[in-house]
């Protein structure tokens, strides 16, 4: 990835808005339409609202026929920002270098500590840039 899609990556999440967004879909069971998402952040204003998600939309937020739902850079994203134990949004759909999930016991290929709760492989690449059509 170049530096500057790196940064364009990164400066879409710098907006409190954006990052509720993120949170209320790790919340949530399965996607949500566009109504219950915004209904879940609670914005007054529907436009910037969906100015909002369509800029997450480019790299961490995907689009399926159910709704919304978190992608996998979004999901490292909001786990990142909120590792709390225990929490739902803290370890959904991650998957460490061995193929385990953070918190599973085994020891971290990194520092060799069990549970030590670090991610690997956050790709930051916009799901359009995919040759294969995968998000």
């Amino acid at each position: 990835m170049e530096d500057a899609d790196a940064a364009d990556a990164l400066d879409v999440l710098a907006h409190e808005h954006r990052i509720a967004i993120l949170r209320a879909l790790a919340e949530a069971d399965e996607p949500l339409s566009f109504s219950a998402l915004h209904a879940r952040v609670g914005m007054r204003d529907s436009g910037k609202f969906n100015y909002h998600l369509a800029k997450l939309c480019e790299y961490y937020v995907r689009e399926t026929g159910e709704g919304y739902e978190l992608g996998h850079a979004g999901e490292r994203v909001v786990s990142a920002a909120d590792p709390a134990p225990g929490s739902r949004s803290a370890h959904r759909g991650l998957a460490t270098t061995d193929g385990g999930t953070p918190g599973d016991g085994r020891e971290c290929p990194v520092c060799g500590e069990p549970d030590c709760e670090k991610l690997f492989h956050v790709h930051l690449t916009p799901p359009s840039s995919y040759s294969d059509g995968r998000q």
